[in-house]
Formats: structure tokens, sequence, C-alpha cells
């Protein structure tokens, strides 16, 4: 899951234009979307890259579709199957090539459609769906991760995958890497993490420094690089490795 998770990540700036427009709130963790149906389209090979996260505070659910119909007419079967009544909300269409993207609220939840071109005449894409509930966020004990002043969070997303639940976040500040590394093994420890391993890697971005902990059957994973002027922080932190 966390191989399809990732790259769906990779693409999900294309959608935060329109999420922003239905001025979706933080809300809290859920098992599941209570929406209404997502209609798929026919003669298409789907699968899961999510069934249920919390991105930046907004539960969602993912899926990953490949079709042969080109993105022209998987466009149009949505512009057919969310055709609003007047004075309803019609759906929103956005291109950031290669990437165009479709959306519509429905209830509580809000669909988006994001399609390109494949295999010459077919096309490939992902089909997400976001809720609103207006419900408080809370964040489990063991998935709260201490942050340097300055801190930016870039990326927060919770997900569950078969018996485990995990939180990855994305940060960035302006601290050397091994400055962030010293603060984390500190602050972890003094918190009742075990440091488990602590050394140097090399990325295509240059060195950097991972760090994992434990704290009974919760683990951490930390991988701090350096990328221009900012230190990135990646933290994956799972109840059951």
């Amino acid at each position: 899951m966390m191989a399809r998770l990732n790259s769906y990540l990779r693409q999900l700036n294309l959608t935060l234009p329109i999420l922003a427009m239905c001025s979706l709130s933080p809300l809290a963790a859920a098992e599941s979307l209570s929406c209404p149906t997502f209609v798929e389209p026919s003669k298409a090979k789907i699968e899961w890259v999510a069934p249920y996260m919390v991105f930046n505070g907004v539960p969602m659910s993912v899926k990953r579709f490949d079709s042969e119909q080109s993105p022209a007419e998987i466009l149009a079967f949505y512009r057919r199957a969310w055709a609003q009544p007047p004075g309803k909300q019609a759906p929103v269409e956005n291109s950031i090539p290669p990437w165009q993207t479709i959306g519509v609220v429905q209830g509580k939840c809000f669909f988006t459609v994001q399609v390109q071109s494949a295999n010459l005449s077919g096309s490939t894409g992902l089909l997400s769906a976001t809720q609103a509930d207006g419900k408080p966020r809370v964040i489990s004990a063991d998935k709260v991760l201490p942050m340097m002043t300055g801190s930016e969070i870039i990326n927060d997303i919770e997900h569950r995958d078969a018996a485990k639940t995990a939180r990855t976040l994305l940060l960035s500040n302006t601290f050397s890497p091994e400055t962030n590394a010293d603060f984390y093994r500190r602050m972890l420890t003094d918190k009742g993490w075990k440091v488990i391993s602590s050394y140097q890697i090399t990325t295509a971005k240059g060195p950097g420094i991972t760090i994992i902990v434990k704290k009974q059957l919760a683990e951490t994973n930390i991988v701090i690089t350096r990328e221009g002027s900012n230190t990135m922080i990646l933290a994956n932190l799972v109840d059951k490795p």
C-alpha cells in the first residue's frame, strides 16, 4: 500500500486548488467515509490506493483506474454523471498538464477525478473522495511527533493498512540535519522511546540521517535530509509495524 500511497501523494497537489474552493475544514479520523456512491468509469481496471486516510486533517479515500477510454471520454462520462439541476453546484474542471481534473460536491463529500493519457489511446487516473463533518481532529499519543521551533508541516497523513494505523509527516525547517537528529533522539528518548538505530545515509539530493525508535509495539522512522536552505523531516509513526 505504501508504494501506491507515495505515488498518489506526488500527484495530490493537483487536487488541492479544487479542494480549497470547497472550503473543507479539518476533521476527525474515522474508519470509513459516509459518502454517496462514487460512480466509476465502465470497463476500467480499478484498485485501492488508500481505502481511508486523513490528508492534512481531511478524511479521504483514493482509488486508481486504468481504462481503454481516452481522457476526453472519461471527462465526458463524469460531466454526464455529475450533471446538476439548476441551482445546484456544477462540476469544477481544472487542467495542470499532463493531468485533467473534474470534481463535484455531493452532500458532505467532494469527489475528484484526475486523468491523463496512457498506452497510446487509453487513460489512467485517480478517484478521490473527501468528507466534511465538522468534528474536531484527535491524534493519539503514539502518533504525536515533537517539532523544532519554526517547523512547517508540509504534509500530514493518517492511514490504515490491514490491522495497523500510521501517521506520515513531512516537515521543513532551517536547522541543520544534525541539529534535527539530535533534537529527535533527545526528545523521543525523554518521551519513553528507545533508539534502535541512527545512521548516515546517501540520497539523490545528498547526505541524510535515518533514526528508528520503538516504544512497545509502536515504531517511528525518521529520515532527515537537506534541500537547499531547508531541512526536510519525513517521519512515519506506526502502531504495529
